[in-house]
Formats: structure tokens, C-alpha cells, sequence
């Protein structure tokens, strides 16, 4: 049986990409055909020999490449999966990324998603869909500690589609606060960053890291607390896991997938933010809880085998 994914990282370097779908998600669709016995590949030109393509996260380098295979796609007698991890369907802005997905769903087609919520609404146009949440990032849980800081470091890790959330929060309910914000993320969130106008007074002090995981587990034991500000409806829950993982409290806004955490973090409420700069050690122990049922929920050999069984479903 030979397998492709659709994408441009060689299969065994899915576990070490940036993109965060391709590390938690498609480097567990990788393990898991390499277990089933199947022979892989990764490409962005549609292998007439595959038995199964699975289409992973379209990002917007890959735009152009998988518009002109998409006729390919159509004549294609593979079993085709969709990875669909972001509602771009809905989106307003993103219309080539939309096209791409709307003539995707008009396939043949099986749609896999990160969480429920996003599901039920694929379902609604008549596709299959299976849920399988992202796996987890390949490092071990950091018990929570203080920091001991004279100065309350704040820890906000994302990709540049996440920055603008990021700009809001600290405009808005962190306005006030003094503070240093790490920023773990790649060049294009700095670039943009750096280009804010801001037209009120900001107290943080910035100071940019580039993403790689061990960037972001050095700067997390220098920190207090990590923010997760969204403005994505239907996102995953992986970076709340991932700063729980880090040992950080958490402030953020509850979105669908967060909900399952709510007796885990604070929201972005005055009387919570202000208790957190005060006395963030005061969570340590729901991160402990939240570290524990990660640990149950997200087991890297549960998760192998929801990846085998949609593989087998062929």
C-alpha cells in the first residue's frame, strides 16, 4: 500500500517542522502507515501510483503548487484524505485557500479535523469526517517553579497568524501592566510586530525569540505565566497543552477545544490577570492536574491507533 502526503517536508522531518500540523499531526500519520506497513512518500505532485493521498495543511507557500494538481486529484483513483485543521471555508479573506478546499470537499473525499465542533460542520456538507485531536510535541511535561523574578516575564508562543490576537491583548486587557514578553514565533511575527504603530503606552518590554522547541523550553523556565489570546474560532487546543507542558500557568480566551481545560487556566478577567502578576505560583498546582490529564488523553500510542484506523478504513 503506498500512502502520500501531500506536502513539501520530507516524511521523516515532519516530527522537527515549524508548522505545527505537520509536527503534531502528519509526522503521526507518517508512524502510523510506517506501522501498517505501508511504503510512504511526501510531494507536492500527485503520485498516480498512491493508494491513499492524504492532503495535509494547505499553507500559503503551497497555494499555486496544489491549484494546478487538483484536476490530477480528480482523475486520481486514490482513496483521498483532507486534513483540515483551520475553517477556511468560512474565510473572507483567504479566497485561493478557500477555492483549493471547496473543490477538495467536492471529491470523493474523507475529511479528518482536530476537534469536534469543527467536525459537525463538515458533516453538515454531507462529508464523512473523523476527529483526531494534534498529538503533543516530543519533550518531556516541565514540573511548575518560581522563577523567582523581580520582574514578571510573560511567555506568548505562536505562528504570525497568530500575532494580531496577540497586538489586541496587550492593547486592551494587559494595557497598564508592566512586564517582559517573550515572543517564541518565527521572523514573520516579528516583522509585523515591530511595524505596530501602537497609539497607546505600552509598559512590556518585547523581546523576540525564533521558534524551535528548544527556544521554547529554555525561555518557559525563565517565565511566569504564558498568555494565549485567539482570534480562531475553531483552532486546536495544542498550544494551551503546549504551555502547560512548559510548566506555565495560563491566561487565555476559552475557544471550543479549550473547554475541555476550563478548570485549568484563568480568562482574561481584571480580578484573574491582576491575581495571576501577583501570585502566579498560586497555579502551579492545576498546571500539575492539567499536565497529568494530557499525559492520559494524548498518549502518543491512542493517538497512533485513531491514525491507523482511518488509514485502514480504504
Amino acid at each position: 500500500m503506498h500512502l502520500q502526503i501531500i506536502s513539501p517536508v520530507n516524511p521523516k522531518e515532519l516530527i522537527n517542522s515549524n508548522v505545527a500540523s505537520y509536527r503534531l499531526r502528519l509526522s503521526y500519520v507518517y508512524n502510523a502507515a510506517i506501522e501498517l506497513g505501508f511504503n510512504v512518500s511526501c510531494g507536492l505532485k500527485i503520485n498516480k501510483n498512491a493508494d491513499i493521498i492524504y492532503v495535509g495543511k494547505i499553507t500559503k507557500d503551497m497555494k499555486q503548487s496544489l491549484s494546478l494538481e487538483i484536476n490530477k486529484l480528480k482523475k486520481s483513483k486514490a482513496h483521498v484524505l483532507i486534513d483540515y485543521t483551520d475553517d477556511l471555508l468560512s474565510s473572507k479573506k483567504d479566497l485561493e485557500r478557500r477555492k483549493i478546499y471547496e473543490d477538495l470537499m467536492s471529491l470523493n473525499s474523507v475529511v479528518i479535523v482536530p476537534i469536534e465542533g469543527l467536525g459537525n460542520k463538515i458533516k453538515e456538507k454531507g462529508k464523512i469526517v473523523f476527529v483526531i485531536p494534534d498529538g503533543i510535541d516530543n519533550f518531556p511535561s516541565i514540573n511548575p517553579f518560581n522563577k523567582n523574578n523581580k520582574q514578571v516575564n510573560i511567555l506568548w508562543n505562536g505562528h504570525s497568524s497568530n500575532i494580531n490576537s496577540l497586538i489586541r491583548i496587550i492593547t486592551t486587557n494587559l494595557l497598564g501592566y508592566s512586564y517582559n514578553l517573550h515572543l517564541v514565533s518565527n521572523s514573520a511575527s516579528f516583522e509585523i510586530f515591530t511595524k505596530i504603530q501602537f497609539t497607546v503606552s505600552l509598559k512590556c518590554t518585547p523581546f523576540a525569540h525564533l521558534w524551535s522547541i528548544n527556544n521554547l523550553q529554555n525561555i518557559a523556565k525563565k517565565c511566569d505565566f504564558a498568555i494565549l489570546p485567539t482570534d480562531k474560532l475553531w483552532a486546536s487546543a495544542n498550544r494551551l497543552i503546549t504551555n502547560f507542558r512548559l510548566g506555565l500557568p495560563v491566561i487565555a480566551e476559552t475557544i471550543d477545544s479549550y473547554k475541555p481545560f476550563l478548570n485549568y487556566y484563568c480568562e482574561f478577567k481584571k480580578n484573574k490577570i491582576d491575581n495571576m502578576f501577583k501570585s502566579s505560583t498560586s497555579y502551579h498546582n492545576l498546571v500539575s492536574l492539567a499536565q497529568k490529564k494530557i499525559t492520559e488523553e494524548f498518549n502518543e500510542k491512542k493517538l497512533n491507533n485513531l491514525w491507523k484506523s482511518v488509514l485502514k478504513k480504504k
